[in-house]
This record gives structure tokens, sequence and C-alpha cells, in this order.
């Protein structure tokens, strides 16, 4: 049977144990603080920085989609310059035609609400008509109906009593469904053929 004493050993030896463990395990806790206090400080300079990046990506996307602006209305302008001269000739041919007038890029303020509304091509031929020329880097049905719409406000704004050919122009263009369905709504497509530019329906 153990003594008192040797009990009493025991004892201090488990406290001391004891209080060793509890020192470890609070200088543990101490250390997970100052790790998630460090982890805390990383994630919010994380978000910071996520916040940078967003705001500079946006400002990216913001200037390349105005660059893109450009470039579409530049190419727009740069397929205009190569469409228009030609287009009095190709009517010519096409409709047997003098041409009276003709106004590339024609600005005309509504009678009414007084804003300036731009035409690409406007032509009066000597048969009394009115052709309107608009001009597409790339056709299909949304460009046919553009056409169409241009040509109507046109004819309802500015020429109601002339009756208003719309013409549709482009570079190049062998889509046989857009060509057909510019056809079924009565718009005439022009393009180049060869080194020529004419009417293709």
């Amino acid at each position: 049977m153990r003594t008192t004493e040797e009990r009493v050993d025991r004892l201090d030896g488990l406290m001391e144990r004891l209080v060793e463990e509890h020192i470890k395990t609070e200088e543990a806790i101490r250390d997970l603080k100052e790790e998630m206090a460090e982890f805390k400080d990383e994630m919010a300079e994380f978000k910071d920085e996520m916040r940078e990046f967003k705001t500079e990506m946006q400002g990216f996307k913001s200037e390349s989609n105005k660059r893109w602006g450009e470039l579409a209305n530049r190419l727009g302008t740069v397929i205009e310059d190569i469409i228009l001269p030609g287009t009095p000739h190709a009517l010519m041919k096409k409709f047997g035609i003098e041409i009276n007038t003709a106004y590339a890029r024609a600005k005309m303020r509504h009678p009414v609400t007084r804003q300036l509304e731009e035409f690409d091509l406007v032509i009066t031929g000597s048969d009394g008509r009115v052709y309107c020329i608009e001009v597409k880097s790339k056709v299909n049905h949304a460009a046919v109906e553009w056409a169409i719409d241009k040509s109507a406000r046109l004819k309802a704004d500015y020429f109601p009593d002339k009756e208003v050919v719309s013409i549709l122009g482009t570079l190049y263009c062998d889509n046989d469904s857009v060509i057909g369905y510019a056809s079924n709504k009565g718009v005439f497509v022009l393009a180049m053929n060869g080194d020529y530019l004419e009417i293709v329906n």
C-alpha cells in the first residue's frame, strides 16, 4: 500500500503535467488565434485585390467595347466608301435611269421633331422615284429589316408623295436565304459581283 507521501508526490506529478498540458493548450490556442488573425488579414487583402482586379477588368471591358465600336464604325465607313461611289452606275444599269441627285451620308432634319436623321445614300432618279441605299458590313435578315425601316421613314417623313425604293448595299452577298428574303420584302441587294457593283436580285 502506498504511503500518503507517495500519493502526494504522484498527485504533484500529475498536477505538474496537467499545468504543462494547460500551458501548451493555451499556447496552441494563442498560436491558432494569431494564425486566424493573419488569415483574416490575408483574406481582407485578397478581397481588396479582387475588388481592384474587378475594377480594372471593368475598365478594360469598357475600353475594349469602345475600341470595338470605333473599329466597327471605321469598317462601316470603309465599306460605305467602297459601295457609295459605284451605286449610281449600278442603278442606271439595273433601272435604266439617269441620276438627278445623289446625297451620300445625307443628314435630313425631321419636319416635326427637328431631329437629324442620317441616310447612307439618297438618290433621286429620272423615273421620279427615290432610292434609299443603306450599307451594312454584315447582311442578314435583320439588315434587310433595317433597310426597310429606313426606307419607310424616308418616305413617310421626307418624300410622302414619291415611291421610295429600298436597297441594301454590302461588299459581298452569296447567301441565297438573305437574297430571297430581301426579294420577298421588296428590297434590292447591291453587292460586288466580280470587279463591279451590281444588284444581285
